[in-house]
């Protein structure tokens, strides 16, 4: 007779379920309640409101109600921690994380950080602290293992793991090609410049195919601007269809896939890459570090050295249907060889294994920049979070925050003015974001008033962005904080004049 054996929760705790993140989750989900394993997963969102807010995912997560929690207090979760086998926190750069992980009083526990990030390029850097933090830090893209973190530091290396989740075959059941007017190159994602090429409209407008409709398909922060890019090149072939739940209709009457990211962009799996691949359809993407280790340049897709030669490829490909098909099938035996659930799924149930040999055990966020700043009256906690989750690439903001407005430094005011562009978004980890969380912290108002200051002309994601928003960062950090002569002098050499 069996012993009755017990079955392990699993505690996954993340901000949002938004993007590839979100059909991970479901897919997870979906597997193990369906299959018979060890673990129970429950999922607790970070963001207030969120499935409120999000009515298509609150949908397709419906049928898992009882095991999402949202709005819930500390004590909740706290309890829920005591409770459970095993911690997962989804980790990427974003302000509630980093609130959690700083300021949250982790109760005994086994901690898996899952890192949703390549981790090479700010503000969505892999930090040593919290590598450091986890008992096992799992990374969805093998290119994490050449970052300098792991290469350096043979304690960090062995808290490394790796982890490829696998994709929804049943989305794509019965996948078929769909015959369709013209040459249709297809872009399904992130619609944000943090992560999208940010030539992607004018490289899109220079290939040369008789008949081409560039389909674009998702949303993001930078919609509307690409929209309005768009208008300024032969806009009759880009077709927008905003977010679609069933990219199965889109995927059916593509004959190439497009996917030009910025070569800083910070995405690691890459889902709607690999259903692509799945969907035998030859995938053009660039040679940044995630692209590289799920495509075979040449044989399972292409890689693009540069925009020239991104074109090129594409514009070849259109010429060879038989090449195209060659391409696909191999993409589609590759996905099937690598990616099955079945397959994936126990890898990540032979993670939990191993740390369930593990006690559970008290942890402490060791950080450096709160260390230092103990028993500062100032407490901003906004802009000491957002220094936090840049860690050892937080020169420019590290010297400004310390400098705690005693002198004024032009130079290192000059770089916050000029931060790229990935610091400057909406979101994904961006001040802007860390500011969105946190409206009243008054360095980060001060570095959002340089920024706007500097980019006021050229930034249009918002119609609301301009000089007077500009003004009303550096004015609320200096109502904030008006014995500090450096929120004085911008704000009257910039403003008064």
């Amino acid at each position: 007779m069996k012993k009755n054996i017990k079955i392990k929760t699993v505690l996954h705790l993340t901000p949002n379920l938004s993007g590839g993140l979100g059909r991970v989750l479901f897919s997870t989900l979906n597997f193990f309640s369906t299959n018979s394993t060890f673990y129970n997963h429950e999922i607790i969102i970070l963001e207030k409101n969120y499935l409120k807010n999000n009515p298509l995912i609150e949908k397709r997560f419906s049928i898992f109600k009882k095991k999402i929690h949202v709005n819930k207090s500390n004590q909740f979760i706290k309890n829920k921690i005591i409770e459970s086998d095993i911690i997962q926190l989804e980790y990427w750069n974003h302000p509630l994380i980093y609130k959690f992980i700083t300021q949250f009083v982790m109760p005994k526990s086994r901690l898996i950080i899952c890192s949703h990030i390549n981790g090479f390029f700010r503000p969505q850097i892999l930090n040593k602290n919290v590598v450091k933090f986890s008992d096992y830090f799992l990374c969805t893209t093998k290119a994490s293992k050449k970052n300098k973190l792991f290469k350096e530091n043979k304690y960090l290396r062995k808290k490394l793991k790796f982890i490829t989740f696998p994709v929804d075959f049943n989305r794509l059941k019965k996948i078929k090609k769909k015959k369709h007017n013209g040459f249709n190159l297809t872009y399904i994602g992130t619609l944000d410049y943090s992560k999208l090429h940010n030539n992607f409209i004018k490289i899109s407008s220079s290939i040369k195919i008789p008949n081409l409709n560039i389909i674009v398909c998702g949303t993001g922060s930078d919609f509307n601007l690409i929209i309005k890019q768009s208008l300024k090149y032969n806009n009759k072939r880009f077709r927008f269809t905003g977010f679609k739940e069933n990219i199965k209709s889109i995927l059916e009457k593509t004959d190439i896939f497009g996917y030009p990211l910025n070569r800083h962009h910070f995405g690691s799996g890459e889902q709607v890459l690999i259903e692509a691949m799945y969907s035998k359809i030859p995938v053009v993407a660039f040679s940044n570090p995630a692209e590289r280790e799920i495509i075979e340049n040449g044989v399972t897709g292409y890689l693009a050295k540069n925009d020239k030669e991104y074109v090129k490829i594409i514009e070849t490909l259109s010429r060879k249907k038989k090449l195209r098909q060659k391409i696909g099938n191999n993409a589609h035996e590759y996905v099937l060889k690598n990616f099955s659930p079945s397959d994936n799924f126990k890898k990540l149930q032979n993670m939990y294994d191993l740390i369930m040999k593990n006690k559970k055990k008290n942890r402490l966020f060791q950080s450096n920049i709160f260390l230092k700043n103990k028993g500062n009256k100032l407490q901003n906690l906004g802009a000491e979070l957002f220094l936090e989750s840049l860690a050892d690439n937080s020169y420019e903001f590290k010297t400004s925050f310390y400098n705690n407005g005693k002198r004024i430094i032009k130079k290192i005011n000059n770089l916050i003015k000029n931060s790229e562009n990935e610091l400057t978004v909406l979101t994904k980890g961006s001040l802007f974001q860390y500011l969105y969380f946190f409206p009243k912290d008054k360095y980060l108002n001060f570095w959002a008033g340089l920024i706007k200051n500097k980019k006021s002309q050229i930034n249009s994601r918002l119609k609301s962005i301009n000089y007077n928003l500009s003004r009303k960062y550096l004015l609320r950090a200096y109502n904030a904080d008006k014995y500090n002569k450096e929120f004085k002098y911008y704000l009257k050499n910039l403003f008064n004049k």
